[in-house]
């Protein structure tokens, strides 16, 4: 087997390691994301030179890419593609970042509802496959709701307590739709609460996430851990069928 030569050629062309933000940018675009949490009054940030949703969306250009450290964003804020892909006129900094979410978080004002809505008008929109189970003669899409103890060891972030799992780390519930599993709801929870501390409210938002989008014979299938009364009353009242693992 004969060996190829590289040609290595001197270019002043721009190259980037992340093309694939210009299809996050492009789903981004069907959103009214960026709208949205633009008119989003924040108490101690009337307003903002960089506004929330240009924070909101640079950030999740770094999530896309599997970094969350808010210092990540140094990287982009020289990079025209990352602006452009994204759709924002300005690329904001580190400490921008921080302390846009911290007051956020301070006011008890959150993204999360506003997020969570846009994703699932996103999936019905994008006409994303929905694929269902069959249990008789009845296609069923699943809503699936669990707790996924994360281990944190020696992450002295607020929240992060002992798990039943028997790591320290925190203990989000999350909701996934279809069996192609879109994570159509998430709450982030300290590690000791009890699974099912908010769960009534958390399934109300999850089945109509699921309705927006496009979902109409729903199957809600949890483990033992939310056998619990107040969410029966929940699935009777919201008209979905539901199996709960023994």
């Amino acid at each position: 087997m004969t060996m190829k030569k590289f040609i290595i050629e001197q270019s002043n062309e721009e190259l980037t390691p992340v093309t694939g933000l210009a299809l996050v940018g492009a789903l981004l675009r069907k959103t009214s994301l960026k709208l949205r949490l633009d008119k989003f009054t924040v108490p101690t940030c009337l307003t903002p030179d960089i506004s929330h949703g240009t924070v909101a969306l640079s950030y999740l250009g770094l999530l896309c890419q599997g970094k969350n450290d808010f210092d990540a964003i140094e990287l982009a804020r020289g990079d025209d593609f990352f602006r452009y892909a994204m759709g924002v006129d300005i690329v904001p900094s580190s400490p921008t970042l921080r302390q846009r979410f911290e007051k956020v978080v301070e006011t008890d004002l959150k993204w999360n509802d506003i997020i969570m809505e846009e994703s699932a008008r996103l999936i019905k929109k994008a006409k994303a496959p929905l694929t269902p189970v069959r249990v008789g003669a009845t296609d069923y899409l699943t809503v699936d709701v669990d707790v996924t103890p994360l281990d944190n060891s020696g992450s002295k972030k607020e929240g992060v307590t002992r798990t039943y799992k028997g790591h320290d780390g925190f203990a989000p519930i999350l909701a996934y739709l279809g069996q192609e599993g879109y994570c159509i709801n998430v709450e982030l929870r300290p590690g000791k609460d009890h699974s099912q501390k908010g769960t009534p409210q958390f399934l109300t938002k999850s089945i109509n996430y699921a309705r927006q989008c496009g979902a109409e014979k729903l199957l809600v299938r949890m483990d033992s851990g939310f056998d619990s009364v107040d969410n029966i009353r929940v699935l009777r009242a919201e008209n979905v069928d539901y199996i709960e693992a023994v």
